[in-house]
């Protein structure tokens, strides 16, 4: 192979490089020798004459206007005194022997026969002298011109004016600038050992002074322990103890804790340590301003304007910045790597009461979410990367938080959280205050707090305000740029300006500042709506020192008394003391309706605030009182006003702060949204893969360019500029792009997502999970009739509640919580219901000193309600205790679901047929409840008031089953079938009955018409499977479940169902796994039950949850995909929140995401097809014949096809119904592989056979490229030739049909043509390549430089000369204008190879090919992902 030596701007030798495997211009077509050839277009020399007189005619000086005089240099001037004549070649006047003139420049070019680039001077100058005349037009070269050389010593009449070569400078190394730099590195090395070792020398005993403690405090009391006094002024409880680092193990380290803990590691300052932290920010700087120097310095823009005027020459300015680029690069990548230790490196570390500064070191969780089997070499690099994570504790987060001091207590705010030291520990920690565990506890807790207590227990929790930091917009882009994103492209961009692509540059840098602009815009905007969600603060009225006084509500403190006003919004978790308040709690919950609190009893009942039996006393930050309402108990026992006289100044309604700040619900979904865990998608785990293979690509092209180019340093230069396509800079901005454009669309439907990388999720669902109550079905239950139950029998159904008896209609009345403020009734939807079906009023003016509430029936019968006991999930029933105003008894009333009601009422009250006529309502889609009545007679109402609620609910009897209808949404059933269609399983959780679950699952069709559902219940501690039509034992469930699954058919036959209780059978018996995916309802769930559900099913699919974000929050957030059908637009109860309350949000979720991932890996696919076109077909190619092609066709790619092209990619419209599959979501996965480099080696193909079919043209061999032959000096002009040309055409026709090629994928987007953006580009570059390609030279094809020429040359070839100013031709023929013919051949293989392209990619990836292939594989190795019935 000949070497070649390629040399950049400035360099003025002349380079030798050849094709590897062909001589240029050897052969013609026929194999006959070439011709030599003529070349024109060549500049003559100037002429030195001893007097102007022996001037040719042609180049004679002409005469001077008045007043000026003709100079040395063959000009005419006022003045001769200051002109420099060129024929002394800088030398002074007597250094010669005879002293000459020069002729004036001939401007005109000249022809060289038989042009030989070994002797092109003196053909040149032969040239020459035969147009002046001074040789015979007959002459041949080689005869004598009578023209001497240029010479000091020279007498003849004329001489031409070659100057001798200046003796190029040379850099010595040991300049003083030299050894600047010499004396800083050492220096700063000297510098960085001594602080070294004066650092380990003050840190031998660190290791025993760090500390690790829990991230969370504990907040439960035994109250075995604790005393009621305690329980009144709070009992102060850290978090567990922190553990002492043992002096046997002083190396722990921050890899080695356990989940939730942290290790502290104490800092103090130091001045040689702020020194030299101050030397590495300034050594950062300077490796960047040396790269720019060097940068300038080659434009000529450092010493006197001129080029090189620092380091000498071109060679040892090109070695000076590779070794800079290198070491610069290092220096940086190690900043970024250290960047959150760097500034505690320069601190010494000491014991933790004498730190200024505290670095808190903790795991980074990370939950990857995969699906099916991952490759070997997917799992040989994540295996490999888990271990480098670990080695090097890359898992580790470090932030350092600055001691502050109130008083004598020193404390640090970390992740909103405040720590304090505790000296006994020896640690920081965190506290919590419990108030109480019981009602009467917390009751007990009513005169509030006094300054002093509250001071302290502020100094404990910090202040009740969540502070969330958003940078300005100048610090937020320094941060987005300081990443290795970033770095990388910041480094390119340094070769590409000194390489002189500046223009390129220039362009590739506005594009990524651009980017980094919009990105950081969006980022900031999230974080100021999290600011302004966090940062909540207002006044209120708070009990301190016993008198009411007005405080910032960021001066809380658990254990603060508040008064309630309506429209408050509520800054803290607190439980009501006194009065009813009812809250809007849609903004945490996402539930719409208002939700009615109500005040503690003075009963030793447990108070969990995390209980749902205790929700209904507690009030939760973030939520809005709507309407509060003062207690007028009286004496009555079940609240406050027992405790203190009723003061008319007295607020009538309180609440009790238990908690605030971070320890709040939500404080704790703030600390969520602040600090996410890392979620890693497959195309997470595989774009490690990607970047390592692109990365090996860009070394492999890397070499191959070093190994063409010559193996020296210009082709250190070309090698990283394919390295730069082989990883573009854009790639990792492609792969969230998709999901920002289908969050935006997704927000356009009322679809709202906080967690952006879970879109891409949403494409990969297999198994929807719903909610029943105000999902599938309405929110509102519509009373439908009471079936009275007498002496053990049923009556009829009766919907007119008139013709009930007087006890059933008291019951209907009085047995709910539902409470009417301002004419409104508010609560329990279902409670709502069924007093508004009763009739009856709830009088304002109550009566009766033990009375809740007054109820008045139409016929004016009273009513009072004296207890009661709200609706406990675990109980799954309420009760009442009312008194009848006209008979004085005492009645109570228990409420609930009918299985419950069934075990606590009176045996001989149970009719026989009770489970079948429940069970047969329940068919029919009734929400069944029963009703238990009891009559205690007439009795002290204090004694009631005193009365367990167990002994109060004992005996009672069966009176009714109160019915209630749930109508399913309207869409509903069109939903569940476009989910099945979608190849996504839909499920059901829900808190209702197994039977009415599964009258709903039929009629929205989840189950089909024709199937059997086999229920899973709990009799006498084992599992029973009955047939739901036929009450039938069924079993062996297991032989069921196989004749169906031989049946091979999509919908199931036999459809399963388990409540809670079986549910929880078959987790102990381990048998809920085997049988999870055949289970289609699951009934009577608790809310942990539903988190339970979700987690299992997320072992085996990937999992969405569909609710109304009431009692399934839990499981909306456990789920891999949340979606709440709530109103509240900034919902953070799950990922995504609907304010459409329908279920074809799912399915609208669903089309998003998958259209979303379908993009993510075309614009994936197309910057990896832009790496093997650019670096492997383009780069490799020009090298091999020593071309490089035009500049504006760089600036075309790079700066804006790729960025345009990638934006219309994303545009792609969604395809209108879901598909029966799900895109890949695999970037290395063989789908994705198959078309990258199909289309690759299609690319290849035609590219190498347009190049064979212009080495078949006659025209064109003789003709070719001969780097020996022009000026390689101008390298931004080796594309003036046919090679560079038809590389140009092809390659842009490749790049650009690439974003049509995957813009395909019908299944998960719409059709081809609907995005319209990319089809409007797609046309607009494709008919400007197609102009460039076949037009006649014109003024903008000679921007491109192609088909065009010098305007002379483009004369005699019959064209039209473009008037647009261009560089003259660096090659011997002045032109690359190919003839029309062969323009439209290439034109044609161009359009050919692009639809072959396209035919690829729609028939055999994404069309019956494929799939055959697909069906093939599966059949033959079996399927990764795990089959079940839709």
């Amino acid at each position: 192979m000949v070497r070649y030596l390629v040399l950049v701007t400035g360099l003025a030798s002349v380079a030798y490089a050849f094709p590897a495997f062909n001589v240029p211009n050897s052969v013609n077509v026929d194999g006959d020798t070439c011709p030599v050839m003529d070349r024109s277009g060549l500049m003559c020399p100037v002429l030195c004459v001893r007097d102007f007189n022996n001037c040719p005619d042609l180049i004679q000086p002409s005469e001077c206007p008045a007043g000026e005089q003709l100079c040395d240099d063959g000009a005419c001037y006022d003045s001769c005194d200051d002109v420099e004549n060129p024929c002394l070649c800088g030398m002074s006047a007597s250094d010669f022997d005879v002293l000459y003139k020069a002729c004036p420049s001939y401007s005109t070019s000249v022809t060289v026969k038989q042009y030989n680039p070994s002797t092109k001077q003196e053909q040149i100058e032969f040239a020459c002298a035969q147009t002046w005349g001074l040789v015979s037009r007959n002459a041949t070269f080689g005869s004598d011109t009578s023209v001497a050389l240029w010479a000091t010593n020279e007498t003849a009449t004329t001489m031409w004016n070659e100057c001798p070569l200046a003796a190029e400078p040379k850099l010595s190394f040991t300049e003083t600038v030299c050894l600047a730099f010499y004396g800083i590195i050492g220096a700063e090395v000297l510098l960085y050992l001594l602080w070294h070792a004066y650092k380990s020398i003050r840190e031998r005993h660190a290791a025993q002074m760090r500390r690790v403690c829990s991230q969370l405090p504990k907040t439960q009391v035994s109250p075995s322990v604790a005393s009621d006094k305690q329980y009144e002024k709070g009992v102060v409880q850290s978090g567990p103890s922190s553990i002492d680092v043992p002096m046997s193990d002083a190396t722990v380290s921050a890899s080695q804790l356990p989940a939730g803990s942290m290790l502290l590691r104490g800092y103090k300052n130091d001045i040689a340590g702020l020194f030299m932290y101050g030397l590495t920010l300034l050594s950062t700087a300077g490796w960047i301003a040396l790269l720019m120097i060097i940068v300038l310095d080659y434009y000529g823009k450092v010493k006197g304007g001129v080029a090189y005027g620092l380091l000498a020459n071109s060679n040892d300015s090109m070695s000076v910045f590779i070794f800079v680029w290198h070491l610069a690069a290092i220096w940086l990548i190690a900043m970024l790597a250290c960047k959150r230790r760097l500034r505690n490196y320069f601190r010494i570390e000491c014991s933790l009461p004498q730190a200024r500064v505290v670095q808190v070191e903790e795991r980074q969780e990370e939950v990857i979410m995969t699906e099916g089997r991952q490759n070997r070499l997917t799992q040989l690099v994540t295996k490999a990367y888990n271990a480098v994570v670990l080695k090097f504790g890359l898992n580790i987060v470090a932030e350092s938080c600055a001691t502050q001091h109130i008083g004598d207590n020193q404390f640090i705010e970390y992740r909103c959280t405040r720590y304090v030291f505790i000296e006994k520990a020896g640690s920081f920690e965190c506290h919590a205050f419990v108030l109480g565990e019981t009602h009467r506890s917390l009751l007990d807790c009513h005169n509030g707090l006094t300054s002093a207590e509250a001071d302290a227990r502020l100094t404990r929790v910090g202040e009740n305000f969540i502070r969330v930091y958003v940078p300005s917009f100048p610090v937020g882009l320094l941060q987005e740029l300081f990443s290795y994103t970033y770095l990388y492209q910041m480094m390119c961009l340094f070769v590409w300006f000194y390489f002189n692509y500046f223009k390129l540059a220039l362009v590739q840098l506005c594009v990524i500042l651009i980017s980094a602009f919009i990105k950081v815009f969006i980022r900031l905007r999230s974080e100021r709506r999290v600011k302004m969600l966090a940062e909540r603060r207002n006044q209120c009225r708070v009990r301190r020192n016993g008198v009411w006084v007005d405080l910032d509500t960021a001066d809380l403190v658990p254990g603060d008394v508040v008064a309630v006003e309506a429209n408050m919004e509520v800054i803290c978790d607190g439980c009501v003391l006194r009065g009813e308040v009812v809250v809007d709690e849609s903004s945490l919950t996402g539930e719409a309706m208002p939700v009615r609190k109500l005040p503690l009893k003075n009963e030793a009942i447990a108070y969990d605030p995390q209980n749902s039996a205790s929700k209904a006393y507690s009030v939760y930050a973030g939520t809005r009182v709507l309407q509060c309402t003062g207690s007028s108990y009286g004496s009555a026992p079940t609240s406050l006003d027992t405790m203190v006289p009723v003061d008319s100044a007295e607020p009538q309604t309180q609440i009790l702060v238990l908690r605030t700040r971070t320890a709040t619900d939500k404080g704790k979904l703030i600390q969520r949204i602040l600090f996410p865990i890392r979620y890693s998608f497959v195309l997470d785990e595989q774009l490690r893969v990607s970047i390592l293979a692109l990365l090996a690509y860009g070394g492999v092209v890397f070499g191959l360019s070093i190994w063409l180019m010559g193996a020296d340093r210009t082709s250190w230069y070309y090698g990283l500029f394919v390295v730069s396509q082989a990883f573009p800079p854009l790639l990792p901005a492609a792969l969230v792009i998709g999901q920002s454009v289908a969050a935006d669309r997704l927000r356009r439907q009322q679809i709202f997502c906080i967690d952006l990388p879970r879109i891409n999720l949403c494409g990969k669902v297999r198994l929807m999970l719903f909610d029943k109550t105000g999902t599938l079905t309405h929110s509102g239950m519509q009373f439908y009739s009471v079936q009275e139950i007498a002496n053990t029998t049923f009556g009829d159904a009766e919907q007119n509640i008139e013709k009930l008896s007087d006890q059933i209609q008291i019951g209907l009345a009085s047995c709910h919580a539902a409470t009417e403020i301002d004419q409104q009734l508010i609560g329990n939807p279902v409670d709502v219901e069924q007093f508004q079906a009763t009739g009856w009023r709830i009088e304002n003016n109550r009566e009766g000193a033990h009375s809740l509430d007054t109820l008045i029936a139409p016929d004016h019968r009273t009513v009072h309600v004296v207890r009661r006991f709200e609706f406990e999930h675990a109980r799954q029933s309420m009760s009442v205790a009312v008194q009848d105003a006209a008979t004085r008894h005492v009645h109570v009333f228990v409420k609930g679901s009918f299985e419950r009601i069934k075990k606590i009422a009176r045996v001989d009250s149970v009719p026989a047929d009770y489970d079948a006529v429940t069970a047969a309502w329940a068919k029919q889609g009734c929400y069944v409840l029963a009703l238990a009545h009891r009559d205690l007679g007439e009795m002290d109402l204090g004694s009631v008031s005193r009365m367990p609620r167990a002994q109060l609910e004992a005996g009672c009897s069966l009176v009714s089953l109160l019915l209630f209808r749930n109508t399913l949404k309207e869409d509903t059933p069109q939903a569940i079938a476009e989910l099945r269609g979608g190849d996504t399983r839909s499920v059901m959780v829900t808190g209702d009955t197994a039977l009415t679950a599964a009258y709903i699952a039929r009629e929205c069709g989840m189950v089909d018409a024709t199937a059997r559902v086999v229920l899973g219940t709990i009799e006498d501690d084992a599992l029973i499977w009955r047939d739901t039509a036929t009450d039938k034992v069924v079993d062996d469930i297991n032989a069921e479940i196989c004749a169906v699954t031989a049946q091979d058919s999509q919908v199931s036959q036999v459809e399963l169902a388990v409540t809670e209780a079986a549910f929880n059978w078959l987790i102990k018996s381990g048998q809920i796994r085997h049988l999870l995916l055949h289970i289609r309802i699951f009934a009577r769930m608790t809310p942990q039950g539903k988190i339970m559900c979700v987690n299992l099913h997320m072992e085996r699919a990937v999992t969405a949850m569909c609710g109304d974000g009431g009692n399934d929050t839990g499981a909306l957030r456990a789920a891999h995909v949340g979606i709440a059908l709530s109103e509240a637009e900034a919902s953070i109860v799950s990922p995504f929140s609907s304010a459409n309350p329908s279920i074809m949000s799912c399915v609208t979720l669903l089309r998003e995401g998958r259209a979303g991932l379908a993009t993510t890996l075309a614009a994936y696919k197309f910057l990896v097809n832009y790496a093997v076109v650019m670096a492997l077909l383009l780069e490799v190619t020009q090298f091999y014949f020593s071309v490089i092609v035009p500049e504006a066709v760089w600036i075309m790619v790079d700066g804006f096809t790729t960025s345009i092209m990638i934006l219309s990619i994303t545009q792609a419209q969604t395809a209108k119904k879901l598909a029966p599959s799900r895109p890949t979501g695999q970037l290395i996965g063989a789908h994705t592989l198959a078309s990258i480099w199909g289309q690759a080696a299609i690319n290849i193909a035609f590219l190498y056979g347009s190049i064979g079919l212009l080495f078949a043209q006659s025209w064109f061999r003789c003709n070719e490229f001969d780097s020996s032959n022009i000026d390689t000096s101008l390298w931004w002009l080796l594309g003036d030739n046919y090679e560079a040309e038809v590389i140009s055409i092809v390659c842009l026709f490749q790049f650009i049909n690439a974003a049509g090629v995957y813009n395909f994928g019908y299944r998960y987007r719409r059709v081809w043509a609907t995005n319209y953006l990319l089809v409007l580009m797609y046309s607009a570059f494709l008919a400007v390549v197609s102009a460039i390609a076949l037009a006649d030279p014109n003024r903008f094809g000679c921007v491109f430089r192609i088909n065009c020429g010098n305007t002379q040359t483009v004369r005699d070839l019959g064209y039209s000369a473009s008037t647009v100013h261009i560089s003259e031709y660096n090659n011997p023929l002045g032109h690359n204008v190919m003839p029309r013919h062969f323009r439209w051949t290439l034109w044609a293989m161009c359009v050919v190879n692009a639809v072959v392209c396209l035919a690829y990619e729609k028939l055999v990836v994404l069309g019956p090919v494929g799939r055959r292939v697909k069906a093939w594989w599966a059949a033959k190795h079996g399927d990764s992902k795990i089959q079940f019935k839709l």
